[in-house]
């Protein structure tokens, strides 16, 4: 079976590295798979998920924000955010999402409750990653 490098970097770290079969993620447009071959190509990160198949296993992560791209040579996904969903702390995502909520319900500004829209939707995407490992 064909394959294609992917490297995952986060501003603080190099996420993953290595070859891999095929990746789905997120991005501000819908969920996008990359197969090897793919078209060069070049998108926006949303709040979701990565999924990364390797030789018939499947890993996921959290991810919110940052970029794709494809190449001809490999794919390099730049993540604001990026984490195993066996890394992710539920108890610490659920008081984020809670606190969120309770902010959305106060009479903020725009821009606090745009804040605290995207906090929420982080915390509910962590939770779920976390729930599908």
């Amino acid at each position: 079976m064909a394959t294609f490098h992917l490297k995952v970097l986060t501003v603080d770290r190099c996420f993953y590295d290595d070859v891999v079969d095929r990746i789905v993620v997120r991005t501000t447009q819908g969920d996008v798979g990359i197969l090897p071959n793919h078209v060069p190509y070049t998108a926006a990160l949303g709040i979701g998920g990565l999924t990364i198949l390797k030789d018939g296993e499947k890993r996921v992560a959290a991810v919110a924000g940052g970029f794709v791209d494809v190449s001809k040579e490999e794919t390099v996904v730049l993540a604001r955010t990026c984490e195993w969903a066996d890394e992710i702390d539920v108890h610490r995502a659920e008081e984020a999402a809670e606190r969120a909520r309770q902010t959305l319900q106060q009479k903020e500004s725009d821009h606090e409750h745009d804040i605290a829209q995207i906090k929420l939707k982080k915390a509910v995407n962590r939770i779920r990653i976390a729930g599908d490992k």
